[in-house]
């Protein structure tokens, strides 16, 4: 069966659950209040009122994704203990397209919310959206969450939904934490602080002079799927106490 076969397949399991009506709800609700922030606040310079959106984006996705990720394998779990994701032949086929059902869902979310956004702020002409910057941050925001999707989808195959959870949480902590700080070195590969550090890359104007990090980043986040999906291959699913 063929990649675009699988992830159509991926998606029409969740026609009668709460997946597609969280990855739209969610974004049109952040981008109302993002919008009624935004205008409300008219005498904080833009850029900072920009920066807190985007921080707050990084903040929430991780959790969002831990819980989206969650139930859906769990669906899986109650569906068949995994026997429909094992039996196949060739199983890293059928994660990858899993993820990437995951993580279009998100991309998908993560535009939606700011083009609505953008529309309901460009509704009011003293405004001045800095359209490239806001452009090369949403383009991170994705990136960042490129390895939070594969981390997840491993705690969740391997442990449930309960670490899945926590684990998000944690990141959204960190997230908060790192939004206050500045990291440097080797502090700046911690994975879920990415998304935050690009963010503030892009408005502090440091993208090109920490290119050769991102690039990094980039092979880490490859890398990390990669290994994920090698384990899955060898993976004989979670005990089973019924």
């Amino acid at each position: 069966m063929g990649m675009i076969a699988l992830i159509r397949a991926d998606f029409m399991k969740q026609r009668h659950t709460s997946y597609f009506g969280i990855h739209t709800v969610i974004p049109i609700t952040g981008a109302v209040l993002f919008v009624f922030y935004f205008l409300l606040y008219q005498n904080v310079d833009g850029l900072k009122r920009l920066r807190l959106l985007l921080e707050l984006t990084a903040m929430v996705f991780p959790l969002l994704i831990s819980i989206i990720v969650g139930l859906n394998i769990t669906q899986e779990e109650r569906a068949s203990h995994f026997q429909s994701l094992l039996a196949m032949p060739d199983r890293r086929k059928i994660l990858l397209a899993k993820f990437a059902t995951l993580y279009l869902s998100g991309i998908f979310s993560l535009v939606l919310l700011f083009a609505l956004f953008v529309i309901g702020a460009g509704m009011s002409r003293t405004e001045i959206i800095p359209w490239g910057l806001l452009i090369q941050s949403v383009l991170g925001l994705a990136m960042g969450n490129f390895v939070i999707y594969a981390l997840h989808l491993f705690l969740s195959l391997k442990f449930g939904l309960g670490i899945s959870l926590f684990w998000g949480v944690f990141e959204c902590l960190q997230c908060v934490l790192y939004s206050n700080i500045e990291l440097h070195g080797l502090w700046r590969y911690i994975p879920f602080s990415w998304s935050v550090n690009w963010v503030h890359d892009v408005l502090n104007g440091k993208l090109a002079a920490n290119a050769v990090q991102w690039i990094f980043v980039v092979a880490l986040s490859v890398g990390s799927l990669l290994a994920i999906l090698h384990w899955f291959s060898r993976w004989e699913g979670r005990k089973n106490d019924e």
